[in-house]
């Protein structure tokens, strides 16, 4: 079987390696200029090497997957809009600071997952369980602030879930399942 999808993706490689100039001729540069639609980031993209949809994605390295895990405690969009007095921004700094080494040991598992080719189960129960810490994380930060903060905090923090379910929609919608790993 993994034999079977290996020649089925060298196929695909050797068929877009063959055609692909024509086609990106044909269809002409979006983005405008000669730099391959994307902007004059030629290819690059926001998102380094080849950028998002359909462009080729770079392997992410433990490192990036472990940071992308520690950004879950940064505390910024849900603080958006909010003024904060310096006790304020001193203890939610160190509230962020306990939490990252904890979403970072989140991110490590995952990549180790990934690298195993676990089930999508395991990989969405880890990502799940770091969402909760984050939560958490959250709750904490809430904690601290004062009543008129609150309000704002909590259409932030509503905004940070929204935007969350968005990417599992697509995210399940690519892999072809319900919620993706």
């Amino acid at each position: 079987m993994r034999r079977m999808t290996l020649l089925t993706l060298a196929s695909a490689a050797s068929a877009a390696l063959a055609f692909g100039p024509g086609v990106v001729a044909a269809q002409g540069y979006p983005g405008g200029g000669g730099m391959g639609g994307m902007g004059g980031m030629g290819g690059m993209g926001r998102r380094g090497m080849g950028g998002g949809r359909g462009g080729a994605r770079r392997q992410m390295s433990q490192d990036d997957m472990q940071k992308r895990f520690e950004d879950m405690a940064a505390l910024k969009p849900a603080l958006k809009d909010i003024k904060l007095q310096d006790a304020q921004k001193d203890t939610l700094d160190k509230i962020e600071k306990a939490y990252r080494p904890q979403l970072g040991d989140y991110g490590r598992a995952l990549y180790s997952l990934m690298q195993n080719d676990a089930d999508p189960d395991s990989a969405r129960s880890l990502r799940d369980g770091a969402r909760q810490l984050r939560d958490l994380v959250l709750t904490e930060a809430r904690g601290l602030l004062t009543s008129d903060q609150q309000p704002t905090f909590d259409d932030n923090v509503a905004r940070i879930h929204a935007d969350e379910a968005k990417r599992d929609e697509r995210m399940g919608s690519r892999m072809g399942g319900d919620n993706g790993p």
